[in-house]
């Protein structure tokens, strides 16, 4: 593996996700045959349904068991299988910059390994991926290909993304980005969602709406989850000016019970959409995360 993969995709993270396959659950429009169910009939190993002959109908496709037992001529219909396009939404807002002072729990660096493993995954099974980096808008774009050389362009952005400095716009971002995916595939999203606009996920809606099969892995920081803090301390707004002085310890219930409210609105707004909804803890290995979404398990 290069230099620039090994930065953010480490070897026993490569070791455990090496046999971890990747099907949407939807059917994909995809750019060459693979492993994935297509929306459009062909020839292929998936039979799908039977129908009338028609005139000019290929006849290697008569099913002549089928015109034995009805005295009937019907064509077996089948599902190509496809490979997809799949597209990284990769947060880079300074929010996730935040490390609580362990640099192997920041988030920002977590989710590019998140990515990073779905592009291991996708790219070894063929298919194509890109990737868009995200803050107040889309600030950067890889097209999606299965090229030789693309795994390596993909951990050179996730490693050394476009710098942010304004407020999340999750709705403007997504938007923008719904926009570029084109046809139907997988958009994967690795984001910590603070936005606190009401239409922040509203462009998840337009996404399965467009036929993809979306997942969004909600990455936190555990200080964030857990509130470990016990004195006097100062919090400071990373997208903006403001910051608050005060004892953490008499703020901890409210916290808690926003970020509750938070979390659960996140989750509620995914699935409604029809994106699956995944929160990652920084403190968890990703190959666990990766698997566990593989596996249809949320979080």
């Amino acid at each position: 593996m290069s230099e620039p993969a090994q930065a953010v995709l480490g070897q026993d993270v490569v070791q455990r996700i090496a046999t971890l396959r990747v099907r949407a659950r939807r059917a994909v429009e995809g750019v060459r045959s693979g492993i994935h169910r297509s929306p459009h009939r062909g020839a292929s190993v998936i039979f799908a349904e039977h129908r009338d002959y028609r005139p000019g109908d290929d006849l290697r496709l008569l099913d002549w068991r089928a015109f034995a037992r009805n005295d009937r001529y019907t064509i077996k219909h089948f599902e190509q299988e496809t490979h997809l396009r799949a597209h990284l939404i990769f947060d880079v807002s300074p929010s996730m910059a935040y490390d609580g002072g362990v640099a192997a729990t920041h988030k920002r660096d977590y989710a590019a390994t998140l990515l990073a493993a779905m592009a291991f995954i996708l790219l070894g099974q063929g298919d194509a991926v890109g990737v868009h980096a995200i803050g107040s808008g889309v600030l950067e774009t890889l097209p999606a290909r299965a090229r030789p050389g693309q795994l390596d362009a993909i951990l050179r952005l996730l490693g050394n993304p476009p710098e942010s400095d304004g407020a999340t716009s999750l709705q403007h971002a997504l938007t923008a980005c719904a926009e570029r995916v084109g046809r139907r595939g997988l958009v994967v999203i690795a984001s910590d969602l603070l936005d606190y606009e009401a239409a922040a996920l509203e462009p998840l809606t337009r996404l399965r709406a467009l036929g993809h099969d979306v997942i969004v892995f909600h990455v936190l920081h555990p200080d964030e989850l857990d509130f470990p803090f016990e004195q006097r301390s100062r919090f400071v707004d990373p997208e903006g000016d403001a910051s608050l002085d005060t004892d953490a310890e008499a703020i901890r219930h409210a916290y808690l019970s926003r970020l509750t409210d938070f979390i659960v609105s996140c989750r509620q707004r995914c699935t409604a959409a029809g994106a699956r909804y995944v929160l990652a803890r920084t403190d968890v290995p990703v190959q666990q995360v990766v698997s566990a979404v593989l596996a249809g398990r949320g979080g």
